[in-house]
């Protein structure tokens, strides 16, 4: 069974999640929690379909995108604190979104082929949420103290970086494949994703410790 260093990194962020889960309820972000615990599900069972005698896994990692979009849209929506026409925009686009998902899940790329545009579509969703929250928190002042003080700037920033670095890798997928670009004997592609995760939850852990103080917003 294969056990990678940013799978224990995950490990620790769902322990925060557990050991805090009242205080992401005081801001609004207790999904975060079923959401970890999918993803190390997915990351375990992903990391580890040779056991199982599967041609791939791209299909756990289909079933990722499909369910866990929702969850992500969810979590954005309760970051930004929309109202008004903002949040009627907002459902459009999640609506949208989840459309042209489960399209390309049951019609467009398919079950067992990696969902590439799917995958593309959540980065950008994520890419122009988390620079919003990131904004709206950084105009706020319904917080005392330094904007590093607060959850949110951890959580958006991890997401931030981890989908830039998924997209640029993606769109340089053909390149990669057509000179063979390695690190250690390791695509490039798997050979930054876990470090860029290892980062990404980290910053969760970070976050989630934040949210021992109490949410307060701005009038």
């Amino acid at each position: 069974m294969q056990f990678h260093l940013f799978q224990c990194i995950q490990l620790v962020s769902l322990c925060f999640a557990i050991w805090f889960y009242r205080n992401l309820k005081g801001w609004s972000i207790a999904a975060f929690l079923p959401l970890l615990v999918f993803i190390f599900l997915i990351e375990i069972v992903g990391n580890n379909f040779h056991a199982f005698h599967w041609a791939n896994n791209y299909f756990i990692y289909n079933l990722y995108l499909l369910l866990s979009t929702p969850i992500w849209l969810y979590l954005f929506r309760q970051m930004l604190d929309l109202s008004g026409t903002a949040l009627l925009i907002y459902r459009w686009i999640a609506i949208l979104s989840m459309s042209f998902i489960c399209m390309n899940y049951f019609f467009g790329e398919g079950v067992m082929e990696f969902n590439t545009w799917s995958l593309l579509l959540l980065m950008i969703l994520t890419i122009v949420f988390s620079c919003l929250i990131l904004f709206r928190i950084s105009l706020t002042e319904s917080l005392s103290g330094s904007l590093y003080k607060h959850p949110f700037f951890w959580i958006n920033a991890g997401n931030l970086l981890f989908a830039l670095v998924t997209l640029v890798l993606l769109g340089l997928q053909p390149y990669i494949r057509e000179h063979g670009i390695e690190i250690h004997r390791k695509s490039l592609y798997y050979a930054v994703i876990p470090t860029a995760n290892i980062i990404l939850y980290t910053a969760y852990s970070y976050g989630f410790y934040l949210c021992r103080v109490p949410l307060t917003r701005s009038s």
